[in-house]
């Protein structure tokens, strides 16, 4: 059976910072929807993020070949990098910009996830909340080798090691997941996991998996800024259902 979704995205500068350096998109008839949170002095992350969403809707919406990637949306995410990277290199002001991303695009009973960074996607699935994404995060580089750490000191808990726009290619991490009905997702910034500890995001996932998907967005981003707000936050809320013949 095809599988409907409704979806809802948020997005606010936060209560310390002067300029929202974030970037979604929600596109139903795309089945696309991404996260992006811009890195970069001055207007370079609000710049990086908005160029890398742009570029990933406009490559799925051609329809650009995977060609050595695994999916299309990878396609399209590695075109976001070259993209933002080649900004960066003819602009002086944009010089060394970059942005993290997280990415879903939905085909038939699969979702085609993908993401570069600390950015996240989650999933809610009958009252099970998963983290479905891994950080490039130089905490998580030192745990997978412990000599690093050694050799060049101690992480930075923000410290991110891959992001679009840094480097001319980049890693893309590639996944599949299989839809069930019911299932809920959240792709996020780091603006709400920094600000909300993982078990209020399932309490307010499993809460919105009966209520609207719009007022889940409301409150995890009403839940960033009561904890202090001290970034951009941003959040897209996505529940599938299957649709079943009448």
């Amino acid at each position: 059976m095809p599988f409907r979704v409704e979806s809802a995205g948020r997005t606010h500068t936060g209560l310390v910072r002067d300029r929202n350096e974030d970037a979604l998109l929600i596109d139903n008839d795309l089945r696309l929807w991404v996260v992006c949170d811009g890195m970069g002095g001055h207007r370079g992350g609000q710049v990086a993020s908005q160029l890398a969403v742009a570029t990933i809707a406009d490559a799925v919406r051609s329809g650009i070949p995977a060609g050595e990637r695994p999916d299309p949306l990878a396609a399209a995410i590695a075109a976001a990098n070259r993209a933002v990277y080649l900004r960066g290199r003819s602009d002086r002001e944009l010089f060394n910009m970059g942005t993290t991303v997280v990415a879903i695009r939905m085909e038939n009973h699969v979702l085609h996830l993908c993401h570069v960074g600390d950015s996240r996607i989650y999933r809610w699935r009958q009252g099970d909340f998963q983290q479905l994404t891994r950080d490039h995060s130089l905490v998580n580089l030192y745990a997978d080798n412990p000599g690093l750490a050694a050799k060049f000191g101690p992480a930075g808990s923000n410290v991110i090691v891959r992001a679009l726009g840094l480097r001319e290619e980049v890693e893309i991490d590639y996944q599949r997941q299989r839809i069930e009905h019911g299932d809920m997702y959240l792709l996020c910034c780091d603006g709400l996991t920094d600000m909300v500890d993982d078990w209020i995001l399932k309490e307010v996932m499993a809460d919105g998996a009966v209520g609207a998907v719009d007022e889940c967005a409301d409150t995890l981003i009403r839940a960033a800024l009561n904890n202090g707000g001290v970034d951009n936050v941003t959040v897209v809320v996505l529940r599938l259902f299957e649709v079943t013949a009448t």
